[in-house]
């Protein structure tokens, strides 16, 4: 993996740019789990300005290569949100690196087991990260989301 990685706070300047990242991996991986219907309303929720406001009521990270993000997610109390990372940076270890973060940040504020939604595509890289399946919620807007689980504190 690249160690000119830095992880940073989200500004709002950066939020065109998140809502790219995630909507170019709608479009072009999350598709060949999901209707189009769900992925054309996940891609309009999107909006940079989606993505600022969520920025107020959660704690939402950047992973920056040089001077240009390439992934994102965010920390609400137990739960990870919104993990995503450049389409062209898929498969390098920074999807590791960022969740190594936050578990980081959520153990040192005392949060000993952590939650997110997954996408059936992420499942089972959030699987090897020690994560299992909790329960799955389905919507006609979203569709499948399987809700994991990782205790962070080894027994």
């Amino acid at each position: 993996m690249n160690t000119n990685l830095l992880i940073r706070d989200f500004i709002d300047e950066d939020s065109g740019m998140v809502s790219s990242i995630i909507k170019e991996n709608l479009v072009n991986v999350n598709i060949k789990d999901y209707p189009e219907k769900i992925i054309k309303n996940m891609s309009r929720i999107f909006t940079p300005e989606y993505i600022s406001s969520i920025s107020k009521i959660r704690k939402v990270y950047v992973v920056v290569e040089g001077n240009k993000i390439i992934g994102t997610a965010s920390l609400d109390q137990d739960t990870i949100y919104t993990v995503f990372i450049d389409i062209h940076h898929h498969n390098k270890g920074i999807g590791r690196f960022l969740i190594d973060f936050i578990e980081r940040i959520a153990l040192d504020s005392g949060t000993t087991s952590l939650k997110l939604p997954s996408s059936i595509t992420a499942q089972g890289f959030y699987e090897k990260l020690g994560y299992h399946e909790l329960e799955i919620i389905e919507s006609e807007d979203f569709g499948k989301d399987i809700i994991m689980t990782k205790n962070l504190i080894k027994e």
